[in-house]
């Protein structure tokens, strides 16, 4: 098992990409991060933002992937000051992106897929734009990367061929923090239908190609069959996963993508305006 001592910080687990564009491609410093963590509680105390809420974080005997529990301080910045939605306190757009959010953290770092409280463990299921269905078991076997680009084609993403840990290394150094929100939800439980947004801002490297500190945008929809207990049964995911990839690689770029999404707007901006 991974060790706290094998990431540089538990805010960066996963991307581990400069906050800006510097050309270290290195991750935050400890100096870094203190200035995130000291932002994240002054707009939140000025403007009364709440954090995400990702449960199952605090029983003892979690598996950790990495030794401890995540910090999210980096990635709930950024969402706080990038999202293009703020969804009201109990309003079903908020129950469904803190489930996601809870499931992403317990399938990135709880190692034991039977301790994942977000799903239902034996009736689990998810696929991504038609691809191969996986289990909790295999895709907790696979990781989240290798689940969602299974429908890519192979010269984009092999995932027959790329191990859980190849997957994760292979977007490290990209971005300093991907944020992911809930856009709109068209039907309520037991079977959710919503539409989402995933981003983050290309300040490291892929593949060698080297961001400029570009907002790399993924939209796209989405079902999920909850239970009475709200626990995850049946997922699929729809997006463009090779625009991505192509917008990573420098094949494309930003303004080619999404042409049929329109933003709302940030209104984190507005706020700061008044």
């Amino acid at each position: 098992m991974s060790t706290e001592s094998d990431v540089p910080s538990m805010a960066q687990t996963h991307m581990q990409g400069p906050l800006k564009v510097n050309g270290s491609g290195k991750p935050l410093t400890k100096e870094e991060l203190d200035q995130v963590k000291a932002e994240l509680e002054e707009i939140k105390h000025e403007f009364g933002l709440k954090e995400p809420d990702r449960s199952f974080m605090d029983d003892d005997d979690i598996k950790w992937r990495f030794g401890g529990a995540p910090d999210y301080s980096l990635t709930n910045l950024q969402y706080l000051k990038e999202r293009s939605r703020i969804h009201p306190e109990g309003s079903l757009e908020l129950v469904v992106e803190n489930l996601v959010k809870t499931w992403e953290m317990e399938r990135s770092h709880k190692t034991d897929p039977n301790q994942h409280q977000s799903v239902d463990v034996k009736n689990f299921r998810i696929s991504a734009n038609g691809g191969k269905v996986f289990d909790n078991d295999e895709a907790n076997a696979v990781g989240n990367y290798n689940v969602l680009l299974n429908a890519c084609p192979a010269d984009l993403w092999d995932s027959d061929n790329i191990t859980w840990e190849d997957s994760h290394e292979a977007f490290h150094d990209a971005f300093a923090a991907f944020p992911w929100e809930v856009l709109e939800v068209f039907s309520g439980p037991p079977k959710v239908a919503f539409t989402w947004r995933h981003w983050g801002h290309f300040t490291g490297i892929y593949e060698q190609n080297t961001g400029d500190g570009q907002l790399v945008e993924m939209y796209g929809f989405g079902t999920a069959v909850v239970n009475e207990k709200l626990q995850l049964q049946q997922v699929e995911i729809f997006y463009n996963a090779e625009e991505f990839i192509s917008v990573l690689r420098g094949d494309k770029t930003v303004e080619e993508t999404n042409a049929n999404w329109k933003s709302a707007g940030c209104p984190f901006t507005a706020m700061m305006k008044k």
